[in-house]
């Protein structure tokens, strides 16, 4: 003979390990909805691109502030990176103390290739990897690019042919 809640649940009754079962799948349920609401409000879509300065996520989009950049007649600067890989970050920081330096000489397109407008830019441009950097000079030609990280001498001396007279 068995207990009541072992023969209950061997019948397909509401045994005590069918509930149990039943509240942690409940559980499970509700903690993946919770993450995926968590992401779908992490990922509202600002920050795609800017000319405000590497990492300040202000508007306009990638494509915009490139138009933007191209109408200006001035050179460009566009990086291609995300904010979750290593190298990405790491050139983030650089450009973040760089790209300041050449203000009001060249234009920075912070293209984050996360974000929609920033995906669409980047099918503009030849490239498989990120980081990567297009410096196009006053003429729309892109003169140099580079992929992984640039020291900060590196971005400065591509910066500074980029302004040459």
């Amino acid at each position: 003979m068995t207990r009541d809640g072992e023969g209950a649940a061997a019948r397909g009754g509401t045994g005590k390990g069918t509930r149990g079962r039943a509240f942690v799948l409940l559980a499970v349920v509700a903690v993946f909805a919770a993450l995926l609401a968590g992401k779908a409000v992490g990922t509202s879509g600002e920050g795609a691109g800017s000319t405000a300065g590497p990492g300040s996520g202000a508007e306009p989009g990638a494509v915009e502030a490139y138009e933007s950049a191209l109408k200006a007649g001035m050179p460009i600067y566009v990086l291609f990176h995300s904010e979750t890989c290593v190298p990405c970050v790491e050139i983030d920081r650089v450009a973040r103390v760089v790209v300041p330096e050449y203000e009001g000489r060249v234009t920075f397109v912070d293209a984050i290739t996360d974000e929609p407008g920033a995906r669409e830019l980047a099918a503009r441009f030849p490239f498989q990897y990120i980081p990567t950097s297009f410096f196009i000079d006053a003429d729309r030609r892109v003169v140099d690019s580079y992929t992984g990280v640039l020291s900060a001498d590196e971005m400065r001396s591509r910066l500074d042919d980029l302004v040459k007279p």
